[in-house]
């Protein structure tokens, strides 16, 4: 078919964002067309996480060493995680288990009251102290009185939950576990799991090193072993349409939102003057595949038709379309800040003339955050049309729409690009997303 003598793109009004929650992995069941090839079910093993793509585990140890300065670690921590390598930190996705085991290796006996291990996730915002939003401890060892000597291991495991509850203004609100994130001077999101050992305050010939009036008997201390982790949850695209499974399954082009009316989110149409072609007014429908949720590592495709009263050629890199990530606090200090991510590439659909209608992908980095909303925190992605302005360098968007990014593709789909041979993605030369924004308690813009 001829699309440049289709009729314009009719915004579609009704259509609403989608928002759910995400299911886990091992709940997820194939949704495929029945018109489709039954072997499409085999793609369903390529359909991976974007860069942690194997099962296998690595076992990761930490040692605390003899305080005697011999450095023979008497105390050993190992965990076993989806990290790739051993030398790298801890993985964790959606409802792992997280085990592993705690080693004692004293030489001599040790008064050990207690051998403690706990999981934390923490929030840490701008100019704020700590917020533990996730606490799991196990007591491992548990001795009033007596010693340990010699070897020993001591197992350990927790559930990672899929959600926390968080007190918010004397209201219970539940929330899915954020990723681990960090956005330097604004918000850090952390996960760690430390080890205690509390041993009685005795010095090696039962004398208290303690000033009376302490009791040398109950008085203790504590010693730490810490590992940081990487927690990412587990979320999901949704299935697109039934015909852009049919393309990516026969590796064939995509359809048009004409013809396939609801795989795309139809924006409203944005006028720009002479700012897309000079000294021409170009009325410009953008769209985005539907539905708005992308994996990581993966296309986002997009439809441009653009038209004008006067013929008129468009350079596709004049173009500019990007994914943006905002990164938003609340509360006492809050803040907004927004970063461009990457540019999408067009090309001329075939049979247009004119370049009045292109086509289009934006690559979803393989190693960005997926979207989340936590307590007082959130983590956003948006295409956003900016007009063509080389002389100015931050400037509003002709029109933004937000899309959600997700840790898997959904089951039996494997999204592939559409971009001809030799058109590669724009480098993004400057940033034009609007500067940081800051906010006091009553969320009044206070800095700039």
């Amino acid at each position: 078919m001829d699309i440049d003598n289709a009729p314009p793109l009719a915004h579609n009004s009704n259509s609403k964002r989608h928002a759910r929650r995400e299911t886990p992995f091992y709940q997820l069941q194939p949704k495929l067309d029945p018109s489709l090839s039954p072997s499409l079910t085999s793609l369903r093993s390529q359909a991976s996480l974007p860069y942690f793509t194997s099962p296998s585990h690595s076992q990761h140890r930490y040692r605390l060493g003899s305080e005697e300065g011999n450095n023979r670690p008497w105390l050993s921590l190992l965990i076993s995680s989806r990290s790739p390598k051993p030398e790298f930190l801890p993985v964790f996705i959606g409802k792992d288990v997280v085990a592993g085991i705690v080693e004692l290796d004293l030489m001599k006996p040790e008064s050990i009251r207690e051998v403690k291990i706990t999981l934390q996730g923490e929030t840490t915002q701008l100019s704020q102290k700590p917020h533990v939003f996730l606490e799991l401890s196990q007591t491992l060892i548990t001795q009033p009185s007596g010693k340990l000597s010699g070897k020993s291991s001591h197992p350990f495991s927790f559930i990672l939950p899929g959600d926390v509850t968080i007190d918010e203004s004397n209201w219970a609100m539940v929330y899915p576990v954020p990723p681990k994130f960090h956005e330097k001077g604004i918000l850090y999101i952390d996960y760690k799991i430390v080890v205690t050992v509390r041993r009685r305050l005795l010095s090696v010939d039962n004398t208290s090193v303690l000033a009376s009036p302490v009791d040398p008997l109950h008085a203790s201390i504590s010693c730490s072993l810490t590992s940081n982790l990487v927690y990412i949850p587990e979320t999901t695209a949704e299935h697109p349409s039934i015909l852009r499974q049919r393309a990516y399954f026969n590796k064939s082009p995509l359809d048009p939102p004409i013809l396939d009316p609801g795989g795309w989110k139809l924006l409203p149409p944005v006028e720009a003057v002479g700012t897309l072609v000079p000294n021409v007014t170009v009325i410009a429908h953008l769209s985005i595949a539907n539905p708005l949720t992308f994996a990581l590592g993966t296309p986002i495709p997009l439809f441009l038709e653009l038209r004008s009263s006067g013929a008129a050629h468009l350079d596709p890199e004049l173009i500019d379309v990007r994914l943006v990530r905002t990164v938003i606090t609340r509360g006492v200090a809050g803040g907004i800040r927004s970063l461009d991510l990457a540019r999408a590439v067009f090309w001329p659909a075939p049979g247009c003339s004119q370049s009045t209608k292109l086509w289009g992908e934006v690559i979803v980095g393989r190693r960005l955050t997926p979207s989340f909303n936590f307590s007082k925190c959130s983590v956003r992605y948006s295409i956003v049309l900016y007009p063509h302005s080389p002389e100015q360098i931050e400037c509003q968007p002709l029109i933004s729409e937000e899309v959600s990014l997700t840790l898997r593709n959904a089951s039996g789909v494997v999204p592939r690009r559409q971009a001809p041979p030799g058109v590669t993605p724009p480098q993004i030369e400057r940033q034009r997303a609007m500067p940081p924004r800051f906010f006091s308690l009553d969320f009044g813009i206070v800095r700039t």
